[in-house]
C-alpha cells in the first residue's frame, strides 16, 4: 500500500505544538505524526481529502 504525501496537501499545517506537531484542517484533527500516517493507520485507506495546494492567482501591479 502507498500512504500519501501531506506535504503539498492544502489541508496540512505545522501547529508549533512540540507534542503534535502536524495538523490537519480536513479532518479537523494535530498528531505527532503525518496526518496521512494516522489516517491509514485508523482507516486502514489513504486518505482521500488530499488536495493539492494551488497557487494564489497574482495581482495584476502596473
Amino acid at each position: 500500500m502507498t500512504t500519501v504525501n501531506c506535504y503539498g496537501c492544502r489541508h496540512f499545517s505545522i501547529t508549533y505544538e512540540p507534542t503534535r506537531p502536524y495538523a490537519c484542517r480536513a479532518f479537523g484533527f494535530k498528531t505527532q505524526r503525518l496526518p496521512a500516517i494516522e489516517v491509514m493507520q485508523s482507516s486502514g485507506s489513504p486518505c482521500v481529502q488530499r488536495q493539492p495546494v494551488t497557487q494564489a492567482k497574482r495581482s495584476a501591479r502596473a
